[in-house]
């Protein structure tokens, strides 16, 4: 009976061992139940602050791409608006430069302008000048010619009034003086006439001098007074015919030393 209690209470005892580890054994496997849940738990938060922490980067990112975006934006209007300004830049460029050439142009032109007006002046000076210098030359050359006829027109009536005509046959002859007979005889009136530089002498017509006066010769000449001195302008010389003609003096009304018509016929 004894046996038999050990038995029961060792079976007990064994119950209880088993109900006891059965019970530790559920409790382990609460325990390991609760720990995968709060590692599920804690695996799930650490999902969820990844997927917040993987949204705010997206967020994050969406902005800064829009950021980029924008940026870019601004980048291509600035760049647009640069491209605009540089042109706009090279056209008032271009038009400042085309107004520069336009206006260097117009002064090159207006120089010139200029020069043509001033050597137009300086050319109707000039021509106006030697106009009035020619008027002036011609205005002399008038009054010298005016003043020089009325001394030819005064020496001539001067030298109608004082020449006078003799023939006569020759006496002597030399370089400056001529010896006439009036009459042509010995004991007739005898004339002296002084010949200069300028008595024209002519033998028989032809240009001669008074070295070509022979004695004997009969001559016709024409003087006036100078300085009290009977002086020859004209000798005309006559030595075919010695004969010919008488003494005598009358007044001149022939011109330059040139005989009247009537004497020379």
């Amino acid at each position: 009976m004894f046996k038999g209690s050990v038995w029961w209470t060792a079976g007990v005892a064994a119950l209880l061992v088993t109900a006891g580890c059965k019970q530790q054994g559920q409790q382990q496997q609460q325990d390991n139940q609760n720990d995968a849940r709060a590692q599920v738990e804690a695996a799930q938060e650490r999902s969820r602050q990844a997927m917040e922490q993987a949204q705010d980067v997206q967020e994050r990112a969406a902005d800064e791409q829009k950021q980029v975006a924008d940026a870019r934006q601004d980048v291509e209007k600035a760049r647009q608006e640069l491209q605009e300004a540089e042109a706009k830049a090279q056209k008032e460029l271009q038009e400042a430069q085309r107004t520069q050439q336009q206006a260097n142009n117009q002064a090159t032109q207006a120089q010139a302008e200029i020069q043509q007006s001033q050597q137009q002046a300086l050319e109707a000076q000039r021509q106006q000048q030697q106009e009035l210098a020619q008027a002036q030359q011609q205005a002399a050359q008038q009054q010298e010619q005016m003043a020089r006829t009325q001394q030819q027109s005064a020496q001539q009536q001067g030298s109608q009034q004082l020449q006078q005509l003799v023939t006569g046959r020759v006496m002597s002859a030399s370089p400056d003086e001529l010896l006439l007979s009036s009459a042509g005889g010995a004991g007739q009136p005898q004339i002296r006439l002084q010949l200069n530089a300028q008595t024209q002498v002519l033998v028989d017509g032809r240009q001669a001098s008074s070295a070509d006066i022979a004695e004997g010769s009969q001559v016709r000449a024409s003087y006036q007074d100078v300085g009290g001195e009977p002086t020859a302008l004209r000798v005309d010389v006559t030595s075919r015919n010695p004969q010919q003609g008488t003494g005598g003096s009358q007044d001149l009304s022939g011109q330059d030393g040139q005989l009247p018509q009537e004497q020379q016929q």
